[in-house]
């Protein structure tokens, strides 16, 4: 199984540099928090070019890209890649069907369809030659002509009935170019073709030998054509027309009596001045079709039967293969239904998917597949459709394109129907039964809580298959730690998960996997004797005062005192500070200072070291916290130097303060006063810190908060 996945890319959508090794030996999942902005997306997009067989490039400055990707010492393969973005279009008819599909029941369906496809491709020829009606057109024409829907189930409609040959000899393409049908409804047209075809009748309906809709002289010729062709005459049979006295005895005969009977017809003065008053405006084609079979005529007063009776002609001289393809679809059509119904009883891997979406997301409707066997059996695309309850009458049910056109679903809504698409892409995936690299791209993105879980919960079921490896990216810090928590433990923890940073030149990723991500204050009250964690508690203590005794009591006016300017704020000690610990947790570790240390002094040293050194980067919590603390002190400090009206506030002190210095100084210290805004747009979220406000101070990198540290400094 492949471990170790290599990158080096340079100048790929976003990226300037990137180079990475990821182990995969500890875990199949690995994780990486990234701020907006700082690669999530130029790193999908990457993977997504070359799954696409294409070259990543720059596209807003069109510098040279260098991209190599390795798994194991090789050049991954773009089919073993799969990107799954936050949110976006997909095409998952493919996957879809290749989950549905039972290969064993497809197998013998198409076994039985093959033969029989064979056999209409045979019939198919035959009557492109005989209708000179393009082959790929054969099928449609009939279907259309006959008002059916299965060619099968017509070849055994035709066979069952009279297969007549009267017209096997003309072209279909000719009786029924576009010319000819056009010129044919003209009503001038129609009309006289209507008066030729009564008095066609009439003159049939008088010969002793025709008579009208049974036996007309297109019969009769075809009743000779097989006479002669089956050798009636010489077997010494004889012929008596009903009215005639004189026996027919040879084909010669024959042929002169029905000449007689049909130059009566063909030869009337009626008939005749009829058919040249049509020939006189025909089109080319017609004149050409009328003069050499002058009868079609009557015909054309009823087109629809008329190509009937020409396709049957044409059938009629293939009964061999038309006996064949209708014996061997009565046969195999049988064993057809009985697949088909198997496959609509049986479960596939695409049900499992429905079933597990329907049971774990929240959302207004039910999946389900409405042409389940012939998706199965690979003979169409499955159509999924989504069925909203009506508690007033019957459900609702829209396809995915409805329901996208009625925009009636949330945001959230739409990307649970996404990744119901993207698990369907997974899924034939795993039928390929290849190792795949898994590239998540913020997939939990807009959706709330309950469907969030439900989406960590996939994403459990892809890191427990080894035929995957999957990175996962997100700018989410809540979802971050619960992947590491659901989907990591032990090492894999530390080893798998990453924060990404980016400098000017390039990103870089560092472990992150700390013991106190998913439990930070729980490890920081037993390093209590290091000073940055017991400055970083402060604000975390002080929340726990207010819940526990609320806002007005003296702990938590003192440690207010901390993190606001008051008259206190650089006499509080650790005794002080230790007193109030005692109250609300353990404060082992604070016997290791002085007790006499002013809890001020501490945060001067600290800060003093943070702004002097080059600080490693990482998630840097009590780093952050302790400067967020010293900038709002600093920029406190400021304002009460300068404002006439020194007067402290009781709450919401930095917002009034600065509100009072603005006031004051507007037009005069506009500079001071922008700095200032920053400092108040910043820190809050960062002082006021709990468990649920990491993502603020996760995101800010540490370089800012120590460069509007040193601005404040040089504020005069």
């Amino acid at each position: 199984m492949s471990t170790l996945l290599e990158l080096n890319l340079e100048n790929c959508f976003g990226i300037n540099k990137l180079g990475h090794n990821f182990d995969f030996t500890k875990s199949n999942t690995i994780v990486v928090y990234a701020s907006n902005g700082v690669m999530k997306t130029s790193f999908a997009n990457t993977f997504q070019e070359l799954s696409k067989g294409k070259t990543p490039k720059d596209r807003l400055f069109g510098k040279v890209t260098s991209c190599s990707i390795k798994m194991d010492n090789h050049d991954i393969d773009a089919k073993d890649i799969l990107v799954i973005k936050s949110f976006e279009t997909i095409n998952t008819a493919e996957s879809q069907s290749k989950l549905l599909v039972d290969e064993d029941s497809k197998e013998e369906y198409d076994s039985i369809f093959r033969s029989l496809i064979e056999l209409k491709d045979k019939i198919t020829v035959d009557l492109n030659r005989k209708s000179g009606v393009p082959k790929k057109d054969i099928e449609q024409t009939l279907l259309n002509d006959f008002d059916k829907k299965n060619i099968f189930e017509l070849f055994k409609d035709i066979y069952k009935g009279d297969l007549i040959d009267n017209y096997s000899s003309l072209k279909y393409s000719e009786l029924f170019n576009s010319d000819v049908i056009e010129f044919l409804t003209k009503p001038d047209v129609k009309n006289k073709i209507e008066e030729y075809f009564n008095t066609y009748n009439d003159l049939v309906e008088k010969s002793t030998v025709f008579k009208t809709g049974i036996f007309n002289p297109g019969r009769a010729d075809s009743v000779a054509l097989t006479l002669n062709k089956e050798n009636y005459f010489h077997a010494n049979h004889k012929i008596l027309f009903d009215g005639d006295e004189n026996l027919i005895v040879d084909d010669k005969q024959l042929s002169s009596r029905l000449l007689e009977e049909k130059k009566a017809i063909i030869e009337d003065e009626n008939l005749l001045k009829i058919e040249k008053e049509i020939k006189k405006v025909a089109v080319k084609q017609f004149r050409e079709l009328i003069e050499k079979n002058p009868l079609i005529v009557s015909e054309y007063s009823d087109i629809p039967n008329f190509k009937k009776k020409v396709w049957i002609s044409y059938f009629s001289t293939i009964v061999f293969f038309l006996t064949e393809i209708v014996d061997s679809y009565n046969t195999g059509s049988k064993r057809l239904s009985e697949i088909e119904q198997q496959a609509r009883n049986q479960e596939t891997e695409w049900d499992k998917i429905v079933k597990k979406f329907n049971e774990r997301f929240f959302v207004p409707f039910k999946a389900k597949i409405t042409n389940k066997d012939s998706s199965i059996l690979g003979k169409s695309t499955p159509n999924i459709a989504f069925e909203f309850e009506n508690k007033d009458g019957d459900p609702k049910i829209l396809n995915s394109d409805e329901l996208n056109k009625e925009d009636i679903l949330s945001q959230g809504e739409k990307r649970a129907m996404y990744l119901m698409n993207v698990l369907f892409n997974i899924e034939a995936k795993k039928k390929e039964n290849t190792e795949t690299l898994l590239i998540v791209d913020d997939i939990a993105d807009s959706f709330d809580y309950k469907n969030k879980y439900a989406i960590i919960q996939y994403l459990y079921d892809i890191h427990k298959d080894s035929s995957f490896k999957q990175i996962i990216l997100t700018h989410n810090y809540d979802f971050y730690r619960t992947i590491q928590s659901r989907l990591l433990d032990g090492s894999s923890k530390r080893d798998c998960s990453f924060m990404a940073f980016k400098d000017d030149n390039e990103i870089t990723l560092i472990s992150t996997g700390h013991n106190y991500q998913s439990e930070p204050f729980n490890h920081w009250k037993k390093k209590l004797d290091n000073p940055l964690i017991l400055l970083a508690s402060i604000p975390f203590v002080r929340n726990l005062i207010e819940f526990k005794d609320g806002n007005s009591c003296n702990e938590f006016i003192l440690l207010t005192s901390l993190l606001h300017l008051k008259t206190d704020t650089n006499t509080i000690t650790i005794t002080q500070l230790k007193t109030v610990y005692d109250s609300i947790i353990i404060s082992r570790g604070m016997e290791s200072y002085s007790q006499t240390y002013t809890i001020k002094s501490i945060l001067d040293d600290e800060v003093n070291k943070l702004v002097s050194n080059i600080i490693v980067q990482g998630i840097n919590l009590e780093e952050k916290i302790v400067l967020s603390m010293a900038i709002r002190l600093k920029a406190e400090e400021y304002m009460f130097s300068k404002v006439t009206d020194k007067t402290v506030f009781s709450k919401n002190q930095t917002g009034n303060l600065f509100e009072r210095f603005k006031n004051e100084f507007v037009g005069v210290l506009d500079q001071e006063i922008n700095k200032l805004d920053e400092v108040n747009l910043i820190t809050p979220e960062n002082i006021h810190i709990n468990s649920f406000m990491f993502e603020p101070i996760i995101d800010l990198s540490i370089d800012h908060l120590v460069k509007l540290y040193k601005d404040l400094e040089d504020l005069k």
